[in-house]
């Protein structure tokens, strides 16, 4: 464990090389991970867990990254919505202005594939939220109580937090494309 924390500045999500333990001369080696390959002057990064990826590791001590995958939510269904779509009702698309949306309203009998797909999506981060053992207030209330305690602790409950953030932000602005959606 030494090793791996002095290391902790140098993570990754995508590392290329792992630490490994000769008994027979009780000497610590770095390998390359396989289909890896290290040039002079390349940055070495750490697999810490044989077995595992990085990011359970790096979660659970609260290390963040620009390009932290668990920063993405992942949908394990079918249900897919028209990107250009979806931004257009955000006004945030390069689509000429006649696409955009309108805010009027169009009659329709029953729910069109993108709405059901829009449920969809909607009711799989229902489904993300409701697998955390807290809500994202009770979060807010837990580090608003505690006065001292240990940074893991406190990085750990705010990317709880922060995840939970996220998901719901999600479902509002799936809400919105739902109410704005033509279609």
């Amino acid at each position: 464990m030494p090793s791996q924390a002095c290391d902790m500045m140098n993570h990754s999500f995508q590392p290329n090389c792992f630490f490994h333990w000769r008994f027979k001369d009780r000497m610590l080696e770095v390998m390359i991970n396989a289909g890896q390959r290290i040039r002079k002057g390349d940055e070495m990064t750490v697999d810490y867990m044989a077995g595992q990826k990085n990011d359970f590791f790096m979660q659970r001590y609260g290390f963040s990254s620009p390009v932290n995958p668990w920063d993405v939510i992942h949908f394990t269904g079918d249900a897919k919505i028209h990107l250009d779509t979806f931004l257009s009702v955000f006004n945030i698309s390069g689509l000429p202005g006649e696409y955009y949306h309108n805010t009027g309203r169009v009659s329709n009998d029953g729910d069109s594939l993108e709405r059901k797909a829009v449920k969809e999506l909607q009711e799989e981060c229902h489904q993300m939220l409701a697998e955390f053992p807290t809500t994202s207030d009770e979060d807010q209330r837990i580090l608003d109580s505690m006065r001292e305690c240990r940074r893991t602790l406190e990085a750990a409950i705010k990317y709880r937090l922060h995840r939970k953030l996220l998901i719901e932000k999600v479902i509002q602005a799936l809400d919105i494309y739902q109410d704005r959606i033509l279609f």
